[in-house]
């Protein structure tokens, strides 16, 4: 009678195949995670849900969005300036050590940015700003709401007002609701501060770069911008719309996930501020792993959502349009 042993493979050989598929699991729940949250939101505006107790779990939209956005805006218009100030003169510098576009450095500059960096570089600073702001600000308001406050507005700050009823039927679903309703207008005003950014980046970048190519290269304003417009596709405008949206509209929703999902309550310190583990003497607060987490995150999508535009709108159709150099034979 003859007996088959069984041999497992040790550990040590497995060990790759689960960190890939336990990698493979977490980045599908993520995603999955941020888009139900954010389908949420959208269903939250789409079909709002009138209640006491759902007006007490979350303030009222627009209020929310309006302030949202005011602070988006104000720290972000200079940081973007200051990106773009680097960007355009960059640019311009660029087309004149190349000494093959100096004629066409209007091009460069402006559709360059207008193409590409300009929502690029504003998705990648304006998604470091919100996780820096967004995540700790939601974390505070999502241990508030568990412990039964309110928030006034989107500000951060709570008055102490009627707790919500947790329960009463209501006062479940305003507390399953909290999340969407909290993201909603901070996602609505990520996309439009975005694209306002967007545009306001690329005129700077652009001013920057027709000074520094009257100053260094002696080219006429005339010139600068008739091949600016000379290169422009309307794809690019419609790029930087949408681009401009979406740029602002996922780190936003990235952010609210950290700030909203699971774990939203696990390291937050009660008060909002730095706990006894946390001492003033170098230490990271709780919040900073999800807002390294976000930022990075945040970065990568939106690499990954330029390069599938690129692809998609100039690779996908004959892409040989206006351009400085002849087009290759057949």
């Amino acid at each position: 009678m003859h007996s088959t042993s069984t041999v497992l493979p040790s550990r040590t050989l497995l060990g790759p195949v689960g960190w890939v598929g336990r990698s493979a699991l977490a980045i599908l729940g993520y995603s999955g995670g941020v888009t139900l949250l954010a389908l949420g939101a959208a269903g939250s505006v789409l079909w709002p849900r009138r209640s006491r107790d759902l007006e007490a779990a979350a303030p009222g939209f627009m209020k929310t969005l309006m302030h949202q956005l005011f602070w988006m805006l104000v720290m972000g218009v200079p940081l973007v300036g200051l990106v773009h100030i680097a960007m355009g003169s960059f640019l311009s510098l660029q087309a004149y050590y190349g000494s093959t576009f100096v004629e066409g450095t209007g091009a460069v500059v402006g559709v360059g940015l207008l193409r590409n960096l300009g929502g690029l570089m504003t998705g990648m600073t304006f998604a470091g700003i919100l996780a820096a702001r967004m995540i700790p600000e939601l974390r505070i308001l999502a241990r508030r709401l568990s412990a039964g406050g309110r928030p006034s507005d989107g500000s951060g700050t709570t008055a102490r007002h009627r707790p919500v009823e947790t329960h009463s039927e209501a006062g479940v679903a305003s507390i399953a609701i909290a999340p969407a309703r909290l993201a909603a207008p901070r996602i609505a005003a990520a996309g439009v501060a975005c694209l306002l950014l967007s545009q306001w980046g690329i005129a700077v970048g652009t001013v920057v770069g027709w000074q520094a190519s009257q100053t260094m290269m002696g080219i006429s304003t005339e010139m600068f911008f008739m091949m600016m417009m000379k290169m422009m596709w309307f794809r690019d405008v419609m790029g930087l719309i949408v681009k401009g949206l979406l740029f602002g509209v996922l780190p936003a929703a990235i952010c609210c996930y950290e700030g909203l999902g699971p774990g939203a309550l696990d390291d937050e310190p009660a008060g909002g501020g730095f706990s006894a583990s946390h001492p003033a003497h170098g230490l990271a607060p709780p919040w900073a792993t999800p807002v390294f987490r976000a930022v990075c995150l945040s970065c990568v999508a939106i690499l990954i959502l330029n390069s599938s535009w690129f692809m998609l709108v100039y690779h996908a159709v004959p892409f040989y349009g206006p351009t400085l150099l002849a087009p290759p034979g057949p």
